[in-house]
């Protein structure tokens, strides 16, 4: 016991003002070394004692500067061992005050009362050159069926084999609990360490650790400045922390709070929900729906299995395996990553990149000063960027693009496309509906398109080659300036063909029933006697039209 006597060197400055004391104390303990290391004398002394404790009764604890050790066992004895140490510069002197400490047992109708009674102090600050330091360490017996209550500081407390209702409230000392009832557990400047609870938990730290596991109740976590772990809860855990880590796992559901600390959670059964800022969040294995808040950390999350909810800023979102009905994700200055989605997906972010592989419901993707990538998504997608490149790939449904300053690529589309650009380039292969486009100061290449083309271009060329649809033709408008038009069009279809150019010339490889001259820079005609339209206007350009390969 030699730590905690020499941690609670008592002199006569105990009864300082707060306001004094902060200085005293460093300037006492300095004294309470200095005496130990001249060869201070020790005495102590043993307190037994036994009470027969009714069913019912519960066993109260009062102490302080010491540890508190107390373990169920059968029958309705209580029985008490306590030791007393007590160090002073003359042994007379430490016998004298170890001789002066008293424990007090009291029997009510309540219950066993034991608390500790240590004399006063001089009413001075300081005795220069006598110090004296105690303490009373306590290994308790007691009924296992009888609830617990213990006040200590200054001490650790341990409780074990207490099946009934415990309450601890400690303060600069640790407390270890094992194999209990129902429990709350409040403690400061100290951890708490809890294993095996047969109800509810209530735990209460500061500036300290803490790791609960097994609970067949629900949990409730408070601590500052301190990790926290739980592992194993039957029942729901919310966790309110700071400052520290939070570890949960195995739990009916959970609802986490904290700031300037990770948090990890998986295997959950319920829902989660968690809020953090300025820390990673890690969450897997969820079998309900997942709320998340973060800012300034990453967050994330795998193998949830209701809906997923992410909102967070300045860190990156990276999420698979989610099976929910819906994943909606809000961020700004990060990057999102999601891969294997069942439902909807609506994703957003500002100067960060989305990456999107195999969702399986509608997609929306939004953000700006970063690039959108998705594919395998057999559903359609609406993807708007801004200053970012977009490319798409295995697209089930209708696809909208939409960004400015970034290229746009997007390679086999089951459905319409539609492409609004600026400043930058087009292109699009095997597309097996629409395809319609608008850019400017870049070129347009559509390939394999089967179904009508429309593209509006600005000083820039078009490239665009028609697949044959299934039955008839379909209608091809093509307008630029500035650059070519370049139009493959299957064979045996017909066309109504209107050509125009200026500065450019306007050629055909395919026969031309024509009012004009071919090879001057207007051409109207028919194409295999007529049927839909072939609108070619350029500026500044020439017209070519092939056959398609």
């Amino acid at each position: 016991m030699n730590r905690l006597r020499r941690g609670f060197c008592k002199g006569p400055w105990r009864r300082a003002s707060a306001k004094a004391l902060v200085g005293a104390m460093f300037f006492a303990a300095g004294q309470c070394a200095a005496a130990t290391n001249r060869g201070q004398e020790e005495v102590s002394r043993d307190f037994q004692k036994s009470v027969t404790l009714r069913a019912g009764q519960s066993v109260h604890i009062e102490h302080k500067f010491g540890e508190v050790r107390v373990h169920g066992e059968p029958g309705r004895e209580v029985k008490i061992s306590a030791t007393i140490r007590a160090q002073a510069g003359s042994h007379d002197e430490a016998q004298s005050f170890a001789d002066k400490i008293q424990i007090e047992v009291q029997q009510t109708a309540e219950g066993l009362r034991i608390k500790t009674v240590y004399p006063e102090q001089e009413s001075r600050w300081f005795h220069l050159g006598r110090n004296t330091s105690y303490s009373v360490n306590y290994d308790i017996a007691m009924p296992s069926d009888a609830p617990l209550n213990v006040r200590n500081s200054f001490g650790s407390t341990e409780a074990s084999g207490i099946h009934a209702s415990t309450d601890i409230d400690n303060s600069h000392g640790s407390i270890a609990m094992r194999d209990v009832g129902a429990a709350r557990v409040n403690n400061s400047f100290g951890s708490i360490e809890l294993t095996g609870a047969g109800g509810n938990v209530s735990v209460t730290d500061t500036n300290g650790s803490v790791q609960v596991y097994d609970v067949k109740g629900t949990l409730e976590v408070r601590n500052r400045f301190g990790s926290i772990t739980a592992k194993n809860i039957q029942g729901a855990a919310t966790i309110n922390g700071g400052n520290g880590a939070i570890t949960l796992s195995d739990a009916a559901a959970g609802n986490v709070t904290t700031s300037f600390g990770s948090v990890d959670a998986r295997n959950v059964k319920g829902d989660l929900t968690v809020h953090d800022n300025n820390g990673n969040v890690e969450v897997g294995t969820i079998g309900g729906a997942a709320d998340i808040t973060n800012s300034f950390g990453n967050v994330n999350f795998s193998d949830v299995h209701g809906r997923v909810s992410c909102t967070t800023s300045n860190g990156r979102v990276k999420g698979s395996a989610l099976t929910g009905s819906s994943v909606t994700i809000h961020d700004s200055f990060g990057n999102i990553e999601l891969d294997t989605v069942s439902g909807t997906l609506d994703a957003e972010t500002s100067n960060g990149r989305i990456t999107v592989r195999d969702a399986r419901g509608t997609v929306t993707l939004r953000t700006s000063f970063g690039a959108i990538d998705a594919s395998n998504i057999p559903k359609g997608i609406r993807a708007t960027d801004g200053n970012g490149a977009i490319t798409l790939a295995d697209i089930g449904g209708d696809t909208y693009a939409k960004t400015s300053f970034g290229s746009v690529l997007i390679e086999r589309v089951n459905g319409n496309l539609t492409v609004e650009n600026n400043n930058s380039s087009v292109t699009a292969r095997n597309v097996k509906g629409d395809a319609n486009v608008r850019t400017s100061f870049a070129g347009v290449t559509l390939d394999g398109i089967g179904g009508k083309i429309s593209v509006d271009n600005q000083n820039g060329g078009i490239a665009v080659t028609a697949s044959r649809p299934t039955s008839g033709c379909r209608d091809i408008l093509l307008k630029t300036s500035f650059s070519s038009i370049r139009v493959q069009i299957p064979q045996g279809l017909g066309y109504n063909l209107t050509a125009h150019t200026s500065f450019g010339r306007v050629s055909s490889d395919l026969p031309v029933t024509s009012t004009g001259s071919i090879g001057g820079d207007t051409l109207n005609g028919t194409i295999n006697g007529g049927g839909c339209a072939l609108q070619l206007n350029d500026t500044n350009g020439s017209i070519e039209i092939t056959k398609a390969p």
